[in-house]
């Protein structure tokens, strides 16, 4: 007879409790996964390489949303250096589309590394940008690892407001502070998908508060090649968030960064 050990048991809940999570964003998501794969079928015209706009949009209309949706691509090449996801891009004009693919009453959504939607709302660089850059975080930190949350999810859509310079609630660079509401303690901004979408409806700021923790974090630790490495170590496994988080901020001295070594108390 098969005994499970506690270690046995583990495994088998952990192994549980992904396989929920996976089959309830599969249930979430599966209009627009299902457009992602059959965009014409759909109602989506090929406007471009990977990027499909709903109906027969003239000519005109076609080559404002690719400056945009470019636009949008070009903000996140310089977050991120060299992007290695390939998302499908799927842009409604209509509200009915994107009601019909989830999209609710967001701007954008993205869907794992593989598609990004925007609604007529937002068919712009900065929310285009935002979606995108959900889309590269994916697919650089693995789907099992997005699935345990080895990512918070704030520090996710933080990112996410940085790479795209979303000024609805961050300031502009360069400035003393980016942040425009109160410094939040991160413990207190929620790390998975469902708890950041119930809060979402309840806290107004709740952006703004995940993009000032995650600006602070990357004025303190060296800006955005930063926050690349560590998702490059987090993927490989080098180390944990909570352990990058509490590591010592740098001191500029003469221009330059330099590790700031904790007192022995």
């Amino acid at each position: 007879m098969f005994i499970a050990t506690r270690t046995t048991r583990t495994v088998l809940l952990t192994a549980a409790v992904l396989l929920t999570i996976g089959i309830a964003t599969l249930a979430l998501t599966l209009p627009a996964a299902l457009a992602a794969f059959f965009p014409t079928r759909y109602g989506f015209t090929r406007a471009a390489d990977d990027i499909y706009i709903e109906g027969n949009a003239s000519p005109q209309d076609s080559a404002v949303i690719l400056a945009r949706i470019t636009a949008g691509q070009q903000r996140v090449r310089r977050f991120w250096g060299r992007t290695r996801a390939s998302p499908r891009i799927l842009v409604c004009r209509s509200e009915a589309c994107f009601r019909r693919l989830g999209g609710g009453r967001r701007k954008g959504m993205s869907i794992l590394d593989v598609l990004a939607i925007l609604s007529p709302r937002g068919t712009d660089p900065v929310i285009a940008a935002h979606e995108l850059s959900m889309n590269e975080m994916l697919h650089r930190i693995g789907w099992l690892k997005f699935l345990c949350q080895t990512v918070p999810v704030w520090f996710n859509e933080g990112i996410a407001m940085i790479a795209s310079d979303d000024r609805r609630y961050l300031g502009p660079p360069g400035t003393a502070t980016r942040c425009l509401v109160p410094p939040p303690s991160p413990s207190a901004l929620p790390g998975g998908p469902f708890e950041w979408n119930r809060m979402a409806l309840r806290d107004t700021r709740l952006y703004a508060k995940a993009a000032c923790a995650t600006s602070r974090w990357l004025d303190d630790h060296g800006g955005n090649a930063a926050a690349v490495e560590l998702i490059d170590r987090l993927a490989a496994g080098q180390t944990s968030f909570a352990a990058a988080w509490q590591t010592p901020p740098k001191a500029t001295v003469g221009g330059q960064q330099e590790d700031v070594k904790p007192v022995a108390l």
